[in-house]
């Protein structure tokens, strides 16, 4: 039997690709089926892994480098996908100008309005985090349950250093928690999550550099450099090479943080 592993993320997941066989000798895979795509949100990344599985059977082994938490889709694609069905990457934020294929039958203008009016009414962000927490903790369980190995850890939310002072936050009671916010120990406590708010793989990629690599480190898919020094949420999104990516699975193998 063919022992199959999955890697589905966003932009930060597409050089995955390039060092498929180096992964296949890390996890003892025979083929390795990249499923990332620029702009995926956590949904995009779970909705596909779980239609892959029903279209060709269960893998070995999934891996999920969590995307930011502000993202989604939206069913207003112009042509079916064959994994993502109508689906179309966004956000509240998200500049439709230059974006290919809407139906033309959503008139751009209404859709203009409808994601401000989505920016405003989730201006109390911290709810989105909640989102994502429910859905990782249930795709977690469904790889367990389905005895597929997996490694879940977060790419560029950061939350050690951009949210946990909001996600703490309780006026009140002074808990330590923002109401409602409690399920933030089944996240940490969860064997098949790594360390997801307190470790943020861009951040850790990009602090193994020594000071002279930083100042001209070019990202993948770019030109030019970034600039030196870089503030947290920059550390948080950048788009590794992928050796330092390599190095990053090989430190998160040994750290013990595939699961099943």
């Amino acid at each position: 039997m063919v022992k199959k592993l999955i890697i589905s993320g966003c932009s930060y997941g597409v050089v995955y690709s390039e060092i498929k066989d180096d992964l296949k000798n890390i996890f003892g895979v025979d083929e390795v089926v990249n499923l990332s795509q620029p702009g995926a949100s956590p949904d995009r990344q779970i909705r596909v892994v779980i239609e892959w599985i029903a279209q060709n059977g269960k893998p070995d082994m999934v891996i999920m480098p969590v995307s930011h938490y502000n993202r989604f889709d939206l069913p207003i694609a112009e042509k079916f996908d064959p994994l993502h069905n109508l689906h179309w990457n966004a956000s509240w934020q998200a500049d439709l100008s230059g974006r290919g294929n809407i139906s033309k039958k959503f008139d751009k203008e209404t859709l203009k309005s409808f994601l401000k009016a989505g920016a405003i009414l989730h201006e109390a962000e911290h709810t989105t985090h909640d989102y994502l927490f429910v859905k990782l903790i249930t795709f977690q369980s469904y790889l367990e349950v389905n005895k597929i190995r997996h490694l879940i850890f977060d790419t560029g939310n950061y939350y050690e250093k951009l949210w946990m002072k909001y996600l703490s936050i309780d006026d009140e009671a002074n808990s330590g928690y923002q109401p409602g916010m409690k399920k933030r120990d089944l996240i940490e406590n969860c064997k098949g999550i790594y360390k997801l708010l307190s470790f943020c793989s861009n951040v850790w990629m990009y602090q193994q550099l020594t000071d002279e690599t930083k100042k001209k480190y070019i990202p993948w898919g770019e030109a030019t450099s970034l600039p030196y020094p870089l503030d947290d949420n920059s550390q948080a999104t950048i788009h590794h090479q992928k050796e330092m990516v390599l190095k990053l699975i090989k430190h998160l193998k040994k750290e013990g943080a595939v699961y099943g």
